[in-house]
């Protein structure tokens, strides 16, 4: 019985890599909480009921019907991640759960996307916590806009650089790329991406070079095959390597826990780096203490 589940334990295998992890334990649960109150489990693993369940900690695993099914008394969905589009946020909703982003790994996909040659005149699709930390050329001129604001003249720009957070609708469209010529840089979940569109402005010659951290399968191949897109398989977040999971991270993960725990995510320090992106509702209704 385990009142939290950490599920997806290829970045908490690398708690073990301290020298005195148990001494680093102490530290960034604030001795809160003791082992036993803690599950750790692969990707792959198969899930038991456990009526003790308060908070699911997950990076990629999908989150359905039979997840809240095995954990009924569920509070909490914590993503250490920047998306949230493996988690089915109808039923979570459905079923009293809230969902928290940690974002964790914002600097190693901003870096990431600075390896990359960009123009003077960069467009940014995006302008969250990513898009606010790419590094750029003292030189370059700069525009961010969100998904919510007028698309500017693209064909006053030479670099696009997609870090929307997922839409309803393609953000890197046909209306964007109609006039657009250069390079483009994205990290944006596949629904961001009009693939077709795309392969359309490649094949016009107007896309030189497009290096993609995730695509739809669906139109993938025809535009890895023109040779001017590099799929980068969405690992731009583990950019920095296993090193990235340091006692910082560590204490991020854990330190949001405690929050959640204590039904208390609303919580906001100034070093609070997550996002709460779906409410939980009263606890008046599922009659919790």
């Amino acid at each position: 019985m385990s009142r939290v589940v950490l599920k997806d334990k290829k970045d908490m295998n690398q708690l073990f890599q301290f020298d005195d992890y148990f001494k680093t334990w102490d530290e960034i649960t604030d001795n809160e909480m003791e082992w036993e109150d803690y599950l750790i489990m692969g990707s792959q693993d198969e899930i038991e009921r456990d009526l003790e369940t308060e908070v699911l900690s997950v990076k990629f695993s999908k989150i359905g019907q039979k997840t809240f099914n095995a954990y009924p008394n569920l509070k909490w969905i914590q993503c250490r991640a920047h998306g949230s589009d493996n988690i089915n946020l109808e039923l979570a909703e459905k079923n009293g759960v809230g969902v928290v982003c940690l974002d964790p790994d914002t600097y190693n996909v901003a870096n990431w996307i600075g390896r990359f040659k960009m123009g003077k005149n960069i467009l940014i699709l995006g302008a969250g916590k990513i898009g606010n930390a790419v590094p750029w050329d003292f030189e370059s001129k700069v525009t961010k806009i969100t998904s919510r604001d007028p698309i500017p003249n693209t064909n006053n720009f030479d670099t696009i650089i997609v870090t929307s957070s997922p839409t309803d609708f393609p953000i890197l469209n046909k209306v964007v790329l109609k006039y657009f010529k250069g390079n483009i840089i994205s990290i944006s979940r596949p629904v961001c991406i009009d693939n077709v569109a795309l392969l359309e402005a490649i094949n016009d010659g107007r896309v030189t070079n497009a290096q993609m951290d995730m695509l739809d399968p669906d139109g993938r191949d025809e535009l890895i095959a023109t040779g001017k897109v590099k799929y980068h398989k969405h690992t731009a977040w583990e950019s920095q390597g296993l090193n990235q999971y340091d006692e910082r991270y560590f204490s991020m993960v854990f330190q949001e826990i405690q929050w959640l725990l204590a039904d208390n995510p609303k919580y906001s320090p100034p070093e609070r780096n997550s996002r709460v992106v779906l409410e939980r509702k009263s606890n008046s209704l599922f009659g919790d203490d």
